[in-house]
């Protein structure tokens, strides 16, 4: 990226809000509170939250199952609403912008350099007759793109820059909508299968129900992470792989996870903390 690409940036170009100093207000002609939720408010309010109640199960009735992923667990399900989603929420919504403001941002800490990309810009929903302000951000660091073969932060700077609008995406929909981590039994109403919604799992924890499940495609992506951190290698982490009955990634189980998870850790040097088969 040439010099023209790498505007400098100060601590105070990354304040999103301006602080606004606060003044004590008072409302001298407000009615008395009691005065404001007579029967017939109450009665509106009620009949809007219901109304309100019917538009959410309408959204998630929109998505599928793809749409969503489950930072939780299976026991205790934390959803979030992905990219995809909420673009194809958009225009039910209404959901409009104009333009968006990048902003790069170099940083370093203890760990070295990096840099962080930043979106930001109005949204408005006709459906909804709202707006806000939002702001999406993804830097070099995303334990995703990490741990891809052969993405490194600077041939990969597109993907942060593209990632950082997909987040602002996100964010302008669900707060807009009001759809931020919903319920189990809310998707269950509106048709979705819980079971077919893909989930994040780094722990490689096993249990009855997952010991003998070959590991998700997040849990690849971290083996994948470890291994380049650690000087391993495509060629050595296969060769360990195979007298354990393994020809790739793909096909490990989850019993088995840790264990391959600490060799490569060990920079290919440890053993495994059980043999495949063991309980």
């Amino acid at each position: 990226m040439s010099e023209e690409q790498k505007p400098e940036h100060t601590k105070q170009d990354l304040v999103v809000t301006p602080e606004v100093e606060m003044q004590p207000q008072t409302e001298e002609d407000a009615p008395f509170l009691p005065a404001t939720l007579d029967q017939d408010y109450l009665t509106k309010f009620e009949r809007g939250v219901e109304n309100y109640k019917r538009f959410i199960a309408a959204c998630y009735r929109l998505t599928n199952e793809s749409h969503w992923l489950n930072h939780g667990t299976r026991d205790q399900p934390v959803y979030y609403l992905q990219s995809p989603g909420a673009e194809a929420l958009m225009g039910p919504l209404g959901i409009s912008f104009g333009d968006l403001r990048y902003r790069r941002e170099e940083k370093e800490d203890e760990k070295g350099f990096f840099y962080v990309w930043w979106c930001e810009g109005e949204a408005t929903s006709r459906t909804l007759q709202k707006s806000g302000h939002y702001i999406g951000y993804c830097d070099s660091r995303d334990q995703f793109f990490n741990a891809r073969k052969n993405w490194t932060p600077e041939t990969g700077e597109g993907d942060i820059r593209k990632s950082a609008f997909s987040n602002w995406t996100v964010n302008a929909v669900t707060r807009l909508a009001g759809l931020r981590k919903p319920r189990a039994e809310s998707l269950t109403a509106a048709g979705l299968d819980l079971n077919k919604i893909p989930g994040v799992d780094y722990s490689g924890r096993k249990t009855a129900e997952t010991e003998g499940e070959v590991i998700t495609e997040p849990q690849r992506k971290r083996l994948w992470a470890i291994c380049k951190t650690a000087g391993v290698n495509e060629e050595r982490l296969k060769s360990y792989l195979a007298p354990l009955g393994y020809t790739s990634t793909a096909a490990v189980k989850k019993m088995d996870y840790e264990g391959i998870c600490s060799w490569a850790a060990a920079g290919g040097k440890a053993k495994m903390e059980r043999e495949p088969g063991e309980n």
